[in-house]
């Protein structure tokens, strides 16, 4: 898994956690003529599956990030938000950002054991919101 994409899963997951919500309200209270009620409670149980492994791999990573300073997350806020290259900063800003990222991801090795959650984040990673 990217760095950047579970950088921006952590800080910016709220676009996600709304969108699943909609999701389970609209098959919690939609009916027509076609599906039955067994239908709509397996997709809402799906759906609150996906809920709760996401939550399990953002617990995984707030407990890897609350160990670093507030400095740091802020370098790693501000990575996970970017959208292009880090190559027009200058030397500083690079270095400190690669000094940080390195401290992350050699602390997010264990991510494997999150294997469920990172395919649900593939599949959903779109609903991430950066503007907020």
């Amino acid at each position: 898994m990217k760095t950047k994409r579970l950088l921006r899963f952590y800080f910016y997951s709220d676009g996600i956690n709304g969108a699943i919500d909609n999701l389970i309200n609209k098959f919690a209270f939609f009916c027509d003529g076609y599906h039955d009620g067994l239908f709509y409670a397996e997709k809402v149980c799906e759906l609150v599956g996906v809920k709760l492994s996401l939550g399990g791999l953002w617990d995984y990573i707030d407990g890897i990030i609350c160990k670093f300073t507030q400095s740091e997350k802020n370098v790693l806020r501000f990575y996970g938000s970017t959208r292009k290259s880090i190559a027009g900063l200058s030397a500083d800003s690079k270095r400190e950002i690669k000094r940080v990222t390195v401290k992350f991801t050699r602390r997010v090795r264990l991510t494997e054991r999150h294997s469920e959650a990172l395919n649900y984040l593939n599949k959903y990673y779109c609903l991430i919101c950066l503007d907020r």
